[in-house]
């Protein structure tokens, strides 16, 4: 059997090296996209675990934080089902921070180029860190409401913060996706009433998906089988105030499309609202049926993975809208797909 010798290993560091961040890399190319997407789907995947820690009842399956135990670092067999599933959910924040670092160092040498790739993998990667130790603190304050919700709230901001990423990737790497999100398409009057439209999208977006929190941290399921703080909500009113900013978003939808129409907006972004519209939908529809069934449990696990395809799609919109309107007098930013389109530059 041959030993690896010196320079073998120096040249497979070099070449894994020149993989993930090569030096001639200045813009995005399908490795980037690829790690923008992985981003995207594992913080969806924490939210689903996390729903399924306080589902089983395994919020407390590893007593203490940041070990499992006061004596082990990972659950033990006499914990049972339970310390196995809560020590899974923080086995899996690894991933998340590999994934985190590899979408950082695939976009680290551009950062000239693009600075807002930059410092949006930057900021998921540091999400990873602040989620980790407010994880902790939900286990050292047995499972309090109000921090769970932070918790969950901070995976939101970051599925949304991946998600701005891979749309951005895909229109500097795509030339297809590029001309088809070019800005400018949508510009003066318009552009105006579209921008105001998806900051409001994004604010109701926002407000779903924190009262939905509220409505959780007063419901059944409090994660873990001994006494655990609820809110002190009335059940039926909270879910009715939950469902006022998501009939609200479904109005905004509608609107949209109807203005999309009219303006003549591109079908790329006619397409993301028509897919908010579904989704919106279907979660109503699903949070109508756990209502009235007790919650069970396989209903809030969809309505949880509902929860995150949501934030994904309300942050598409939000882009686009950004993407492929300009108000008058506002400058195209240098290298900006479409910058360099003389139809596109103010006369």
């Amino acid at each position: 059997m041959t030993q690896t010798t010196s320079e073998e290993r120096a040249g497979l560091w070099t070449t894994v090296r020149e993989r993930l961040a090569p030096l001639a890399r200045t813009e995005p190319d399908g490795w980037v996209r690829a790690t923008a997407w992985a981003n995207v789907v594992v913080n969806c995947l924490l939210i689903l675990t996390g729903g399924l820690v306080r589902l089983t009842g395994s919020g407390l399956g590893c007593p203490t934080w940041p070990r499992c135990t006061a004596d082990s670092w990972t659950a033990t067999p006499e914990m049972g089902i339970n310390g196995a599933i809560e020590f899974g959910n923080r086995t899996l924040t690894g991933l998340v921070g590999l994934i985190a670092l590899l979408a950082f160092v695939a976009v680290v040498r551009m950062r000239r180029q693009h600075p807002d790739l930059f410092w949006l993998s930057l900021t998921v990667g540091i999400g990873v860190v602040l989620q980790a130790g407010v994880g902790g603190i939900t286990v050292l304050t047995g499972l309090n409401p109000w921090v769970v919700g932070i918790h969950f709230v901070i995976s939101a901001i970051m599925i949304a913060l991946a998600m701005v990423m891979v749309l951005r990737v895909r229109r500097l790497s795509l030339p297809a996706v590029a001309a088809a999100e070019r800005p400018g398409q949508v510009v003066g009057r318009a552009g105006q009433h579209l921008r105001i439209l998806a900051v409001l999208v994004g604010i109701l977006g926002f407000l779903v998906v924190y009262v939905g929190t509220l409505v959780t941290g007063t419901g059944p399921h409090a994660g873990d089988s001994g006494e655990v703080a609820r809110h002190a909500f009335d059940p039926y009113w909270i879910t009715r105030f939950h469902t006022t900013p998501a009939y609200l978003l479904l109005a905004a939808v509608v609107g949209g499309l109807v203005l999309g129409a009219k303006d003549g907006w591109p079908a790329t972004l006619r397409r993301a609202f028509a897919l908010l519209g579904a989704v919106l939908i279907v979660q109503g529809l699903i949070g109508y049926y756990q209502f009235f069934n007790g919650v069970p449990v396989a209903a809030v696990t969809l309505h949880l993975v509902g929860a995150a395809v949501l934030v994904a799609v309300v942050a598409t919109v939000v882009e686009r809208s950004f993407a492929v309107s300009r108000v008058e007098g506002e400058p195209l930013a240098p290298g900006r797909p479409g910058a360099e389109d003389p139809r596109l530059t103010p006369a």
